[in-house]
């Protein structure tokens, strides 16, 4: 089903809103709400399958994290162990931990990678709960040739080690050559970097603000790596609906925008759809839900081209649906996934083939699996 958005001219000129150049990034209030009007008590969920994992007391390392001193040379791999879908996860390049000092790619939050799969930005905050990060480009494609060649997984991790130690030899030069780290900028939780394939543009939520109240959007430039347009808009209704947005974001190939949030007091899961652009940045509630959400944390939602499912992602728990359906969505349209790992989930993208690429922590790491 397609969802229409329909815009009165009057709309249309208050979502133009002001512009300004402040600092970096050019800057734009929209005056206009950015939500379209809905009778909450019309909301319904789909009763789709239980498979809540909740967020463990404290999450796992990695096997071998702290017994090789960060150094790990075996791919970690992880089997679904519950859910309609089974996934094998395994390591597909393990990241820096280290740059500058130790610990400083500790952090990271987000993911986004481009269609054909060969880079990826990583978003990171500079410690947890900060507000505050930067964003790392990771020249896929040669960094696994490096991998490969040298037969060696930790030879990223030893690179910027080196780095660290100021000990670098040219194979660490290549290397670092094909790692770009971006100056430091406010990112807000930084949960939310996503790329539009569409028109291949970053974005990331640097504020999800108060219900009703100024949300900031952002467009990363993939030069710079820092914001080079921020948009200011209030999710709210003529009718006086009022949202916060979720700390999550993903684009599906038409270009429309989701981000998900969790029903207060419930297990229900809230879909938003709609448009971020420097002209008309608006979202619709999807009137219908799910009954039961993958788990205790909203970590990310992710999009996959190949076969246009939106996919919700919780620690050890990953739910997806058809985007063809939404609204219309019946319990067999719902898969799940569950694993045991004990990691953070931070999140999870695909390249345009539908091959998941799913980044966590402790150490961190990008791992590869198969949903279809």
């Amino acid at each position: 089903m397609k969802i229409k958005f329909w815009l009165s001219a009057l709309t249309l000129t208050l979502i133009i809103g002001s512009l300004s150049a402040t600092g970096y990034a050019k800057t734009y209030v929209q005056k206009g709400y950015g939500l379209t009007a809905y009778a909450a008590k019309r909301f319904k969920t789909v009763n789709n399958q239980n498979c809540f994992v909740k967020q463990p007391g404290t999450y796992s390392y990695s096997p071998n994290y702290l017994a090789a001193y960060t150094f790990q040379t075996t791919p970690t791999a992880y089997n679904s162990v519950g859910g309609n879908q089974t996934v094998q996860l395994k390591t597909d390049l393990f990241l820096p931990v280290s740059y500058h000092q130790s610990g400083d790619l500790g952090n990271p939050q987000s993911i986004a990678i481009t269609p054909s799969g060969s880079s990826a930005y990583v978003m990171y905050t500079k410690s947890g709960g900060a507000n505050t990060g930067f964003v790392v480009h990771y020249n896929l494609r040669n960094l696994r040739k490096v991998v490969h060649t040298t037969n060696n997984l930790a030879a990223i991790r030893q690179a910027t080690n080196a780095l660290q130690k100021n000990t670098l030899n040219p194979q660490y030069q290549n290397i670092l050559a094909n790692i770009k780290v971006g100056p430091t900028f406010k990112t807000g939780h930084g949960q939310s970097l996503a790329m539009n394939p569409k028109n291949n543009q970053l974005w990331f939520v640097q504020n999800p603000g108060t219900a009703g109240g100024y949300t900031t959007v952002q467009r990363l430039s993939k030069s710079t790596l820092k914001p080079c347009t921020t948009i200011h808009y209030r999710l709210r209704s003529n009718r006086h609906n009022r949202v916060t947005m979720g700390n999550n974001l993903t684009f599906d190939r038409s270009g429309h925008a989701y981000f998900s949030s969790y029903v207060s007091g419930s297990r229900q899961l809230k879909i938003y759809q709609g448009t971020i652009n420097t002209h008309q940045t608006r979202f619709n509630l999807i009137m219908q839900g799910l009954a039961n959400r993958p788990g205790t944390k909203n970590q990310s939602i992710g999009y996959n081209s190949a076969n246009n499912r939106l996919y919700f992602v919780s620690d050890d728990s990953i739910s997806s649906v058809p985007v063809a359906k939404l609204g219309h969505l019946d319990s067999g349209d719902i898969q799940a996934t569950t694993f045991n790992s004990g990691r953070e989930f931070e999140g999870l993208t695909f390249d345009h083939a539908g091959h998941g690429y799913l980044l966590t922590n402790k150490g961190a790491e990008i791992l590869t699996g198969n949903f279809d």
